[in-house]
């Protein structure tokens, strides 16, 4: 799944200075485009959202059952959340060890949270990191189109013992005016610098990293694409 010629003392070296690294050209070529097809495809996404305080995933045909005052006051209170800091929208396809579907593509996104979840691959990242406790990976694939966000968080909790968050984005030619850029902030709040998605590129940092997914514009003409998720210290 890996590239092979990946440098792991550099990538160590860089990771040190902040808890953090971004790595190009991180999966082999034809994990990468194979990956990159099916995220754009018709997968059965779910809308993932935060509303009634809880997080909520609204299935494909879920929208259906909804009435027009219904829908109305879930994007209020949307709306409402995010303007005070609190929440997220966006299109996801969890990955698990039971992967549910048949074909193909299930197949391998099966291969793909084995390997996410392998011990060559764990020892990659621990090698990358100094994160000697990883004992497995969750993952989705996330799509992100205009009018979805992901606002101002730490991925720091508990229960799920997060070490390290990773994103593999498999956004081609995208432009940082359509968003959708993974923004990292100071703890006070005080914007730091952000990552624009890019084709075959892996962001990895620690789960302590205040960090949000801008608002990705109308104007934006493709989704952001990526598989998202933590490397943790606790075992399936």
């Amino acid at each position: 799944m890996l590239n092979p010629d990946l440098d792991t003392a550099a990538l160590a070296r860089e990771f040190a200075i902040d808890r953090r690294v971004r790595i190009p050209d991180v999966l082999d070529a034809d994990t990468a485009e194979r990956l990159a097809s099916i995220a754009a495809s018709d997968l059965p996404y779910q809308l993932i959202t935060y509303v009634d305080d809880r997080s909520i995933e609204i299935p494909p045909d879920g929208f259906a059952k909804l009435t027009r005052e219904q829908l109305e006051a879930m994007q209020r209170q949307i709306g409402a959340n995010a303007a005070n800091g609190v929440g997220y929208l966006y299109e996801g396809y969890r990955l698990g060890p039971d992967q549910a579907g048949a074909g193909d593509d299930t197949a391998f996104l099966q291969s793909v949270f084995e390997a996410l979840n392998s011990e060559e691959m764990l020892a990659t990242i621990a090698a990358i990191t100094g994160a000697e406790d990883l004992k497995s990976a969750d993952a989705q694939i996330t799509r992100y189109g205009p009018g979805h966000f992901l606002t101002r968080h730490q991925d720091h909790v508990g229960a799920g013992q997060r070490r390290l968050a990773f994103v593999f984005s498999f956004a081609s030619d995208w432009h940082p005016d359509w968003g959708g850029l993974l923004q990292f902030f100071e703890k006070d709040g005080t914007p730091r610098d952000a990552w624009t998605p890019a084709y075959n590129v892996l962001s990895l940092f620690d789960v302590t990293h205040v960090h949000s997914v801008t608002y990705v514009a109308p104007f934006a003409p493709q989704p952001r694409l990526s598989l998202t998720g933590w490397f943790r210290a606790k075992p399936w």
